[in-house]
């Protein structure tokens, strides 16, 4: 058996050998007649389906090439949908925002949110694109189409930070915009934004808007501060405990203005 397996593999060995030599005795003293078809023989023979071979690699290659650009272009064309959709909700925004009024004797400056600190579950303070080259000072109130917002604390070239009225540290003077009755709104981790003292024999009504008072030369009277969620009058206390609900979201900020008087 091991002799009839071995007996293919070297016949097959010297049938190329004499193929080879045949050919080769043929180019070199066959004539013309016989030289030309020989070749053109041995190129369709041997030559062509290495050359085929080759050119659908090259074409392989090609479209290979061809997909890369094409899925290519179409991350760069999804890419670029994405980025109008978000220049269309933007622009939504803005138009909303468009519609925030400034107070007499005051500029808006839009600003865009860039960085947020946060304090627990509630940001303390934002880092916003407009600074001192853009006329920015220390604090100038900031809004949005909600209400306040809170002031400007520190300023650099380019950019500014804000004191939100989520920060613990920040106080706005205000009042009861029906009744004119005024308080002090701070915001208290464990509370939430309050109206603190506020006398308890104060008129004041769950759902009564507050506002910014103007008192304290920072923040501008009649900036929309908060509503009255809920008043707790102790009957041993002088002052009433007022829980507000912000009108502004302070969980979603974005689009700001900044407050600038309109001679600086």
């Amino acid at each position: 058996m091991n002799q009839i397996s071995n007996l293919f593999p070297k016949s097959w060995r010297n049938l190329h050998f004499i193929v080879l030599v045949f050919f080769s005795i043929l180019l070199l003293f066959g004539g013309k007649n016989i030289t030309e078809p020989a070749s053109r023989l041995i190129i369709s023979s041997f030559y062509y389906p290495f050359f085929k071979i080759k050119n659908f690699i090259v074409e392989m290659s090609a479209v290979a090439a061809e997909n890369d650009l094409l899925r290519e272009q179409l991350v760069s064309a999804s890419s670029r949908i994405a980025e109008l959709e978000e220049e269309a909700r933007g622009t939504e925004r803005l138009r909303s925002l468009l519609g925030v009024d400034p107070p007499a004797g005051y500029s808006l400056v839009p600003a865009k949110v860039i960085a947020v600190t946060y304090d627990g579950a509630l940001p303390v303070s934002a880092v916003i694109n407009r600074g001192a080259r853009d006329t920015v000072a220390v604090d100038q109130p900031v809004v949005n189409q909600s209400g306040l917002i809170g002031r400007i604390t520190e300023v650099l070239g380019n950019f500014s930070v804000v004191q939100l009225l989520t920060d613990p540290a920040n106080r706005v003077a205000a009042r009861i915009a029906e009744t004119r009755e005024m308080g002090i709104v701070k915001y208290k981790t464990n509370e939430g934004l309050i109206l603190d003292n506020f006398p308890v024999q104060g008129k004041i009504h769950e759902g009564d808007l507050i506002v910014s008072s103007g008192l304290g030369g920072v923040y501008v009277a009649g900036l929309t501060v908060g509503t009255v969620r809920e008043i707790i009058r102790p009957d041993d206390a002088q002052f009433c405990k007022i829980i507000l609900d912000p009108a502004a979201n302070f969980g979603s900020l974005e689009e700001l203005f900044i407050l600038r008087p309109v001679n600086k």
